[in-house]
C-alpha cells in the first residue's frame, strides 16, 4: 500500500470517530438534560406539594381555633348558669358581649335537618352547613380574622333545650373570604360529660399528710386505684399510708414506707392534674338538672335567718319561706346568728339539702348521726369579685356523723374551706358502697373518727387566703381513714368533650 493511500485511510477512519464521538455528546447532552428537566419537575412538584400541605394545615388549624373558641364559650356559658352559647348569638346575660353577636341561626325547621336530624346523610348535612357558613361570609356576619386567614363559625342552638349536646361548624379562607386560594368546612359534636375524680386526695395547693392517715379503696374497689396528688408540693409528718400512687407536680421531699406504690416510698412528680371550677353559685344553677329528686328536700339558709325552698329560678332564697326564723328559734334544727352570717345544725336537724347563702356552716354541742344530709356554703364576693373580698362560704364539722348524702355524690361543698374534727364519720365503706365527695374552694383540713369517709376530697386552692373568717391556710389530711370510690361522678362540674370530628372540605 502506497503513502498516500495509508493517508486517506486514516483520514477515512479519523473522520469516522469524529462522527461517532459527535453522536455521544449528543446522547451524553440529551441524558444529562433529560435528568435536569426531571430533577427540576420533581422540585417544583416538590414545592407545589408543600405549598398545598402548607396550606392544608394552614386552613385546618383555622377552622380549629374557630371551633375551639366556640368550645370555650359554650364551656363558660354552661359552667355559668347552665345554659346554651349560640354563635351567632344574642346580647344576653349569660354573654353581654358576645364576639359573634347575632340572631341565632337554627337548624332546618321542615324536611331533611329537621332539628338538626339529617338521618345520616352527611352530604345534606355539608351542603346546609356549608350554604349558611358561606351566606354569613358573603354578608360580613361574625368574619374572625388572624394571621393565617379568615374564618366564620356556626353554632345553633340547643335542639329541644338539651344544653348538654350541640354541633359547631368552622368554615375557613386562605388568605381571606374575598380571595379564597384555599377553604376547608369542619364539623365537630360535642357532649357534657360529669366530672369524676381520678384521685382520693386531689389538690391544687400544698398538702399535708400527716399521723396515721390510711388512703385505700371502698369495697369493691382495688387500694392501688386510691391515689393522691398535689399540683403543688406534699409535706408530712408521721408513717400515713396510702395504698396508691402519691405525686406532686412540684418536687417534694416527704416519704413514708406506707407508701406502697412508691418506689423507696417517696412522693414522685406527676404532670399537673385538671380540677374542676368550684362555684357553689353555678352549682346552684344547675342543681335542679343534675338531682331533680333532692330538689324536693333542699333548703336554702338565707342572710336574713329564712329558711326556703329551693327556687327554681336559679336564685338563692327566692323560694317559698319555711314558718319561722333562724335567729330566734330553731328551723328545720338550724339556728342563725345574723351578725357573723353562721350556720349552725343542732341535734335536731332534720335530713336534707342546705344551701347557706352568703354564709357559713357549723355544728352545735352534742352529738348524733343524719340518715341523709348535703351541706353547702356560698361565699360572698362583695363588689370587688375576688378573693381580697370574699366572705364566708366555710363549713366547719364535728360530732355529727352523715350515713348517706341527701344529693348524690356530695356531702360537703364550700366556695372557701372545709375543717373536718376526729369525732366524725361519712358514708359507708360497703358493701353496699355508700359515698360522696368534699369539695372546698380553697383550702381543706380533714380528720375523721376511725369509721372515715367515704368519697373523694378536692381542693381548689381558689383563694390562696381571705378576709376573716379564714379557717385555715393550707390543706391538710391529718388522721382520717379515707375510702376511695372512683365510681361516682361529681354533680357540680361538667366538662365539655368533642365525640366527633369531620372533615367536610371533601366535596
Amino acid at each position: 500500500m502506497t503513502m498516500r493511500r495509508l493517508q486517506r485511510t486514516f483520514a477515512g477512519r479519523a473522520r469516522g470517530d469524529e462522527g461517532v464521538g459527535l453522536i455521544l455528546v449528543i446522547g451524553v447532552s440529551i441524558l444529562i438534560f433529560a435528568i435536569a428537566a426531571a430533577a427540576a419537575a420533581l422540585a417544583v412538584n416538590g414545592i407545589s406539594q408543600s405549598r398545598q400541605r402548607n396550606a392544608f394545615e394552614t386552613s385546618l388549624a383555622l377552622s380549629e381555633t374557630g371551633v375551639d373558641r366556640v368550645l370555650s364559650e359554650v364551656q363558660g356559658a354552661y359552667s355559668d348558669a347552665n345554659a346554651d352559647y349560640p354563635a351567632p348569638g344574642p346580647v344576653s346575660a349569660v354573654e353581654p358581649s358576645p364576639w359573634c353577636a347575632g340572631t341565632p341561626i337554627n337548624f332546618p325547621t321542615a324536611g331533611v335537618g329537621m332539628n338538626g336530624d339529617f338521618g345520616g346523610d352527611e352530604a345534606a348535612e355539608r351542603a346546609w352547613a356549608r350554604g349558611v357558613l358561606q351566606n354569613m361570609a358573603d354578608h360580613n356576619i361574625c368574619i374572625q380574622t388572624d394571621e393565617q386567614g379568615q374564618y366564620v363559625v356556626l353554632k345553633p342552638p340547643a335542639v329541644a333545650g338539651n344544653v348538654k349536646y350541640g354541633r359547631v361548624y368552622v368554615l375557613s379562607a386562605i388568605p381571606s373570604f374575598a380571595d379564597p386560594k384555599r377553604t376547608r368546612l369542619i364539623k365537630s359534636e360535642y357532649v357534657f360529660m360529669p366530672y369524676r375524680p381520678t384521685h382520693a386526695i386531689l389538690t391544687a395547693g400544698p398538702l399535708s399528710i400527716s399521723s396515721s392517715t390510711t388512703v385505700t379503696g371502698a369495697a369493691g374497689v382495688t387500694g392501688n386505684v386510691a391515689s393522691v396528688h398535689s399540683n403543688s408540693t406534699i409535706s408530712g409528718t408521721g408513717n400515713p399510708a396510702v395504698f396508691g400512687l402519691v405525686s406532686s407536680t412540684e418536687p417534694s421531699s416527704f416519704s413514708s414506707n406506707r407508701f406502697y406504690e412508691n418506689a423507696g416510698g417517696s412522693v414522685v412528680q406527676q404532670p399537673s392534674q385538671a380540677i374542676p371550677r368550684v362555684s357553689a353559685q353555678q352549682f346552684y344553677r344547675r342543681a335542679l338538672t343534675e338531682d331533680p329528686n333532692a330538689i324536693t328536700d333542699w333548703y336554702d339558709l338565707c342572710p336574713d335567718g329564712k329558711v326556703k325552698a329551693y327556687s327554681v329560678d336559679g336564685v338563692p332564697c327566692n323560694g317559698v319561706a319555711v314558718p319561722g326564723n333562724a335567729t330566734t328559734t330553731q328551723v328545720r334544727g338550724w339556728t342563725y346568728v345574723l351578725s357573723t352570717h353562721q350556720w349552725t345544725a343542732t341535734t335536731n336537724a332534720l335530713s336534707g339539702t342546705y344551701f347557706a347563702h352568703y354564709g357559713s356552716i357549723d355544728v352545735g354541742p352534742g352529738n348524733t348521726s343524719f340518715d341523709k344530709m348535703t351541706l353547702i356554703a356560698e361565699a360572698d364576693f362583695g363588689v370587688g369579685g375576688t378573693c381580697s373580698s370574699k366572705h364566708y362560704g366555710n363549713i366547719e364539722w364535728d360530732h355529727f356523723a352523715i350515713s348517706a348524702p341527701a344529693y348524690k355524690n356530695l356531702f360537703m361543698f364550700a366556695d372557701a374551706d372545709i375543717v373536718t374534727h376526729s369525732n366524725f364519720s361519712a358514708g359507708s365503706f360497703g358493701p353496699p358502697v355508700v359515698s360522696g365527695m368534699f369539695v372546698a374552694g380553697d383550702q381543706i383540713h380533714m380528720e375523721t373518727s376511725s369509721q372515715g369517709a367515704v368519697g373523694s376530697v378536692l381542693s381548689a386552692n381558689q383563694c390562696a387566703s381571705t378576709p376573716a373568717p379564714d379557717l385555715i391556710t393550707t390543706s391538710e389530711v391529718k388522721n382520717p381513714s379515707i375510702y376511695f370510690d372512683p365510681n361516682s361522678d361529681a354533680p357540680f362540674s361538667s366538662v365539655i368533650t368533642t365525640s366527633l370530628w369531620l372533615d367536610y372540605s371533601g366535596a
